[in-house]
């Protein structure tokens, strides 16, 4: 997505995700590009995942989302490349994730609640969430 950027800010066994998009979509679709930058490079074949979550708030909905795309990782060795669609509805997400099988890093172990936030400002979108790692 274009004019989306997202950054990391280490703590101590926790990795504190920035991500700032021009759409609320846009968040959803730069935090895979973040989780994907540090889970490495899937070499498998390409493949296709139907993820669909929900949650009683936007915030919580990014919570699910990164927990899935940890869940997918740890579980199957599944390295997002991108979201080929994604559809936000209320207290729903739906998403096409395109990627590969592979060997990533099981760096996240979860995704917390703490400092989180999402929130629309200025014309543009941010967000913040704690990965435990």
């Amino acid at each position: 997505m274009t004019g989306a950027l997202h950054r990391f800010v280490e703590h101590t066994g926790e990795l504190e995700l920035v991500v700032q998009a021009p759409t609320e979509t846009g968040i959803f679709e730069e935090a895979l590009a973040a989780f994907r930058s540090i889970v490495g490079v899937g070499d498998g074949e390409t493949v296709r995942r139907d993820i669909e979550v929900s949650a009683p708030d936007r915030e919580s909905l990014l919570v699910a989302w990164l927990g899935e795309l940890v869940f997918l990782a740890e579980i199957e060795g599944f390295v997002p490349d991108r979201a080929a669609s994604l559809a936000l509805a209320e207290g729903r997400l739906r998403a096409a994730v395109v990627g590969h099988f592979g060997r990533p890093s099981h760096l996240v172990k979860a995704v917390t609640l703490n400092s989180l936030e999402l929130r629309e400002e200025g014309g543009s979108w941010h967000a913040r969430v704690v990965l435990d790692v």
